[in-house]
């Protein structure tokens, strides 16, 4: 693949152009969110100010240099972190902005630091292609290129923002300024969020629904567990479906009120996941995240005692469960149809009539 032009970094439809035979496997995509994270952490130990990005993350080290030393150096020590903690390859650029360390970092073909000095930002950039900046995608290029000859930065640096104007609009001025080596973009780190996500791998890829629920209903226990710790209901629900091919496929829908009770999610979800899981294709993992977190509404109508009954037994059931999970473990007693080929497991969308969660409460299990 390499004789063929093709490298890291290289968009998967043109190295399928540029190298026919090449075999394409894709990521795993759980694995590579660890390794995101993993990443984030080791970076914070650096700067707090870090911004995760595809592949990679930007660093701000302003307030960083007096304890860490120049940026080289810090990126130094941070790409040996990098190799010994998580034994990942990274290549570093240390730049004045965002736009210049990216580009510098891109060069590397090998693990090191590439310091682009200070004032030196715009001859850096001159010899590169245009599509090096940010907002050039393949419609600009085109436009730039063909139309206009404008094949280098260089080129695009040498025209006045009047003449760029007539080519690409209102973009202009951004672009001309990213052609100079001028990106203002500050480093943005994540923000807060109070998103609860659970997340698994099957043992195999699977295309049977009953076994791809009971999969689904143990996300939604560990989701509606962490709510109900919180004392809080979720109203967002994202399902995000993961194919042995490498695609992903993305459902949401919005409760019309707040809730942490398994049963009620699970309904929901399951809704959710016939609606997104259509492809003919093996599954290889699920993603259950729970947003817009809020406090569960505990007051029912007043006309409707039959409703409020039955929510009250539904979170005493759940109460219970919560009690024995927490003392005998998570699997100590599971839904029915979270038992795989356990059809005859009893299953609830209600509790049963006539029951009494205090004689539940005195519940023991025994092992033969």
């Amino acid at each position: 693949a390499a004789s063929d032009g093709v490298h890291a970094g290289t968009p998967i439809y043109i190295a399928r152009k540029s190298c026919p035979s090449l075999i394409v496997i894709a990521p795993d995509p759980l694995l590579t969110a660890k390794g995101s994270q993993a990443l984030m952490e080791l970076s914070g130990e650096f700067t707090p100010i870090v911004e995760p990005g595809a592949g990679r993350v930007f660093l701000d080290l302003t307030a960083s240099l007096k304890l860490f030393g120049p940026a080289r150096d810090v990126a130094a020590r941070l790409e040996k972190a990098i190799a010994s903690q998580l034994g990942l390859q990274a290549m570093a650029g240390a730049g004045i902005n965002k736009l210049v360390s990216r580009v510098a970092a891109d060069l590397m073909r090998e693990p090191g630091v590439y310091d682009v000095f200070h004032g030196s930002e715009k001859n850096f950039l001159a010899p590169f292609p245009v599509s090096v900046l940010p907002g050039v995608g393949e419609s600009r290029q085109i436009m730039l290129f063909r139309d206009l000859n404008l094949q280098r930065v260089e080129q695009v640096a040498s025209l006045s923002i009047p003449q760029l104007r007539l080519a690409v609009g209102p973009f202009a001025p951004l672009l001309h300024d990213r052609s100079c080596g001028i990106d203002r973009s500050p480093v943005q780190p994540p923000r807060f969020s109070t998103e609860i996500v659970e997340e698994g791998l099957l043992d195999q890829e699977e295309n049977d629904d009953a076994i791809l629920l009971c999969e689904l209903l143990r996300l939604v226990e560990g989701c509606g567990l962490r709510l109900r710790r919180l004392n809080k209901g979720a109203r967002k629900l994202t399902l995000s479906v993961m194919y042995a091919d490498g695609v992903t496929q993305q459902g949401k829908k919005l409760l019309t009120s707040p809730t942490s009770l398994d049963l009620l999610l699970l309904s929901c979800v399951e809704e959710l996941f016939f609606a997104t899981c259509k492809r003919r294709q093996r599954v290889r993992g699920l993603r259950l995240s729970v947003d817009q977190v809020a406090e569960e509404a505990g007051q029912m109508d007043l006309f409707a005692p039959s409703a409020a009954s039955v929510s009250q037994k539904q979170t005493d059931l759940q109460e219970t469960l919560d009690a024995l999970r927490e003392k005998h473990g998570r699997d100590a007693v599971r839904w029915g149809k979270g038992v795989p080929g356990r059809r005859e497991a009893m299953t609830f969308s209600e509790p049963p009539p006539n029951w009494d969660p205090e004689q539940t409460r005195h519940m023991t299990l025994t092992k033969n």
